[in-house]
């Protein structure tokens, strides 16, 4: 008896042992799983050749969700990468790094980018905020590094430059080899205080080029600046905010109108209670060149400048200041899109359209513009669209008239065709035209007929009902009618084969 206890203890105990050891495996995995899903790595020194790679990833990541351009070289030919993240026709801008030595503002922007799109792939809601609602709304549009020549000198110093220039550089910064201070481009000039707002009356301009504050021979003369402005002006967004460092400060008036003043001034309040940053008291005769000065006056809109962390002097943010960072900015983003989604709603005017169209999934019909609530569901229907106000719809649906506002892929004019899609590939099916639609299944490769078409979409009869797949996945085929007589070939006097297919272009 005794014996036999002392083999099941040990059992009991073996077995203890086995299962902490496979839950420790277990969670180690996961704990990687998390990881992996993170591409912005903020524990770094974020340098330009990082960010652009980060940038590449995230956009193979998401490719239906992020996208990238170049606004065009800087002075040393390195791009200025513009992200865009969401899906709406509203904008919200956000740049950072206008200053070399503030990098840090790079990093947040990108973490922004990163957070904000695993919520929206993963449905999941942050700060309250329904991040997929809100990204199907609101396109978020971020130049992360406006100076990436000075923060790789700031980062690098002269290391693998010319000797000549190396000289020039450390002569613009007072024959110190400690670039960390460095706030300028790399020819000298100060970027943010180059846009022409009260450029000819900036405070405390130095006269020639230096490590910082050089606001140049004229406005825009940095193309950088030019760039920015450009792109500004394509983009034309409602709310821009310009990160910097350091002092944990927001700056909100530039000889703002008094129409737009408890305007700017509510959202600035909101942006100080989020995170627990003063507000900048407005001035009499500020001194301006900087971008939000730049895009309060130019555009009359809300813009601010975003001051992160502690003052640190003529030096960068500590990295181990991040974590404080970016708890205090996380959610800066999600609160000003949906800003600047309403901000654009309520420009819009009503289309008066008198059309018919397909409701694809279901949605809820609101009896007035803008509502969250007391919403009908509406099941997928053929319905008459009578009018559009921005991404709102009225309609006359089964339930009756009223708004809807329905997410990418709902609601479309779906053109009847009869075809066949050849699919090489495995490929997901899915409930309505859109790549975050709910998956029903995925189709081996085969030929599969097609009813109907929208856009780059196709409905696809299968064994399981009439789904949608991707017709970039597929090759479309079109049927040839018979003809009457076969054609002949009057110079060989033979019969001309029949075309099999034509593929589509």
């Amino acid at each position: 008896m005794g014996r036999s206890w002392i083999y099941k203890k040990v059992h009991k105990i073996l077995l203890s042992l086995l299962s902490g050891v496979l839950l420790a495996v277990l969670l180690t995995s996961a704990g990687t799983a998390q990881a992996a899903a993170n591409i912005v790595n903020p524990g770094q020194v974020y340098s330009y050749t990082i960010m652009q790679r980060d940038i590449e990833r995230l956009v193979k990541e998401y490719p239906d969700l992020v996208s990238m351009e170049s606004l065009g070289q800087s002075p040393y030919g390195r791009q200025l990468w513009a992200v865009k993240l969401g899906r709406g026709e509203s904008v919200l801008f956000l740049n950072g790094s206008h200053h070399a030595r503030e990098w840090m503002t790079s990093t947040v922007l990108m973490k922004m980018i990163d957070t904000y799109a695993q919520a929206y792939t993963g449905n999941t809601t942050i700060a309250g905020y329904n991040v997929r609602q809100l990204l199907d709304e609101v396109s978020i549009w971020l130049v992360p590094m406006v100076n990436p020549d000075g923060v790789t000198l700031s980062q690098q110093g002269t290391a693998g430059l010319t000797a000549e220039l190396a000289r020039t550089l450390r002569r613009y910064n007072g024959n110190s080899t400690n670039f960390t201070r460095w706030k300028a481009n790399m020819q000298g000039i100060d970027l943010n205080r180059q846009y022409p707002a009260k450029w000819d009356t900036i405070k405390n301009a130095g006269a020639y080029p230096w490590y910082q504050n050089y606001k140049g021979q004229r406005p825009a003369q940095a193309p950088e600046v030019q760039l920015m402005m450009d792109f500004t002006r394509k983009v034309d967004p409602e709310v821009t905010l310009s990160y910097h460092s350091s002092g944990e400060i927001i700056f909100w008036h530039f000889n703002t109108l008094r129409t737009n003043l408890s305007r700017d001034q509510a959202m600035a309040r909101e942006l100080s209670r989020l995170t627990g940053y003063s507000l900048v008291a407005p001035e009499k005769n500020p001194s301006g060149g900087g971008y939000k000065d730049w895009f309060i006056q130019e555009f009359g809109r809300p813009g601010f400048t975003v001051e992160i962390a502690p003052y640190a002097g003529e030096s960068n943010v500590p990295l181990k200041q991040f974590g404080r960072v970016w708890n205090d900015n996380k959610n800066v983003g999600l609160y000003s899109a949906a800003q600047s989604y309403s901000l654009w709603l309520a420009k819009q005017q009503v289309q008066y359209l008198q059309q018919s169209m397909d409701l694809l999934a279901g949605t809820e019909l609101y009896a007035k513009i803008g509502s969250t609530n007391g919403g009908v569901p509406a099941g997928p229907q053929s319905l008459q669209v009578i009018a559009r106000k921005g991404d709102w719809y009225q309609v006359q649906a089964d339930e009756g008239l009223g708004w809807i506002h329905p997410s990418p892929g709902k609601l479309a004019a779906v053109e009847g065709i009869t075809a066949s899609a050849e699919l090489k590939e495995k490929v997901p099916v899915f409930k309505y035209p859109d790549a975050f639609a709910p998956k029903v299944t995925f189709l081996e490769p085969q030929t599969v007929q097609v009813t109907g078409r929208w856009g780059n979409w196709l409905l696809a009869s299968t064994g399981s009902g009439s789904w949608w797949i991707d017709g970039r996945t597929a090759e479309l085929k079109w049927p040839v009618e018979e003809a009457q007589e076969p054609a002949v070939n009057e110079a060989e006097g033979s019969l001309l084969p029949e075309a099999e297919s034509v593929v589509m272009p």
